[in-house]
């Protein structure tokens, strides 16, 4: 029989972020649940395409930082919601030649993002309405409004093992490389001013966009320097379980009965 080609997968595990808010680079630290699934397509023994459709949460807290940077305070969440189409190359034909196989991948993905936090009293606050650092104000015509869609260029790498000919599990590691400094709602060096805020927004929009003066070591107006750093943009990863199911006997019945036994 031939080799099997079709399988959807189902994938869940931990997601995380590197930016403004984060102090490593990769941690598992303040990581929330990812899930999602899709189509896999083996276009020959070493190549394959793979769909992806996950949805996934982020979050970091200055509060839990061990650096200086609890100071300033700054908080977000945003649920992540991401389309990829991935190119694969494995290393060994799996299930065929092999029954485990480690590879590499990377592709296209789109997402969409949307930060919140809590204001002082506890309520869930969405936060690039409030222009927390002027965006879109003509007293910062440099800083503009970001959008809340983006692409994004996941790769990353894993391992697939065969249980069968119709099953396989893996495990993976999969980076995004985003073109958005904003999944954070933290970009700016600069604070924008509190006053301009409060005029142009309104209050909780200049609460939310300073909040220093929450924690017991407040920056006074002279040393608030740095808010973000807008050279360096967003990251986000996951790490999943990957289940894979076959689906070519759905299209071939028949063909069940004669499925080519791996070869040791």
């Amino acid at each position: 029989g031939e080799s099997q080609r079709l399988y959807l997968h189902i994938d869940g595990g931990a997601m995380n972020y590197g930016g403004d808010l984060q102090d490593k680079l990769f941690t598992l630290s303040q990581a929330n649940a990812v899930i999602g699934g899709g189509l896999y397509y083996k276009l020959s023994d070493h190549i394959a395409l793979e769909g992806s459709l996950v949805t996934g949460k982020l979050a970091s807290s200055d509060a839990k930082s061990n650096t200086e940077s609890y100071r300033r305070n700054l908080s977000f969440y945003s649920t992540i919601t991401e389309a990829s189409l991935l190119v694969r190359v494995n290393l060994w034909d799996a299930p065929g030649d092999k029954r485990f196989t480690p590879y590499a991948t990377m592709g296209i993905g789109f997402f969409h993002f949307n930060p919140y936090a809590y204001s002082p009293a506890g309520v869930k606050t969405f936060l690039r309405p409030l222009r927390t650092e002027g965006q879109g104000l003509p007293q910062y015509p440099d800083r503009e409004i970001y959008k809340l869609n983006e692409f994004c260029i996941p790769f990353g790498g894993g391992i697939t093992y065969a249980i069968s000919d119709h099953v396989m599990m893996g495990a993976e590691l999969n980076f995004r490389k985003t073109f958005t400094d904003y999944i954070d709602d933290v970009s700016s060096k600069r604070y924008a001013d509190t006053a301009v805020i409060r005029a142009m927004r309104g209050d909780l929009a200049a609460k939310m966009s300073f909040r220093s003066d929450e924690t017991d070591n407040p920056y006074t107006f002279s040393d608030r320097i740095t808010r973000g750093n807008p050279d360096k943009k967003d990251v986000y990863y996951s790490c999943v379980i990957k289940l894979y199911i076959s689906l070519d006997g759905l299209f071939s019945p028949g063909n069940n009965s004669e499925t080519r036994s791996i070869r040791k």
